[in-house]
């Protein structure tokens, strides 16, 4: 489950429509792994489109999250797992925008030059204790998730 909601963390996490690479490292298998993709936004609507190594896209609507894979399978998460990575695409999205940075609910800021650093606060500090976000120009141009297994996920726009 922990892979299942690494791999969903990596949906949301910019703006409108963009291309990023996705370099999760796996603490407990001391590996690195990449994956790039597309994310866009449509509202309420987020969908997420890996192009490589290999084709998956994960559309979270309304309080649903499906998954289709290159055999054109569709999941639909249920219980834990859809509760989590709802959570995490709710962080990612108040991560992408820049404005949320400076004051959010959610997290701590610190802030030095165009790093910031985040530590989360309530139910995502179980999972997330802490994030870093890099930007230029006043626009996030890539953030890196801290876990609370020591595994890292960061997403670079491209």
């Amino acid at each position: 489950m922990r892979y299942f909601l690494v791999l969903l963390l990596s949906v949301v996490l910019f703006g409108d429509s963009y291309d990023f690479d996705e370099y999760k490292f796996v603490h407990a298998a001391a590996t690195e792994f990449k994956k790039s993709g597309n994310i866009s936004f449509d509202g309420d609507k987020t969908i997420i489109t890996y192009s490589e190594p290999k084709y998956k896209q994960i559309i979270s609507s309304d309080q649903n999250i499906s998954i289709e894979g290159s055999s054109g399978k569709i999941y639909r998460l249920k219980g834990k797992a859809l509760f989590y990575t709802k959570q995490y695409i709710t962080i990612m999205t108040k991560i992408d925008d820049f404005k949320e940075l400076k004051s959010n609910r959610d997290f701590d800021v610190k802030k030095e030059g165009g790093l910031y650093t985040l530590s989360f606060k309530g139910e995502i500090e179980d999972q997330i204790p802490k994030a870093q976000v890099q930007t230029e120009d006043s626009k996030v141009i890539s953030f890196k998730l801290f876990m609370k297994n020591s595994d890292t996920l960061e997403i670079v726009k491209k």
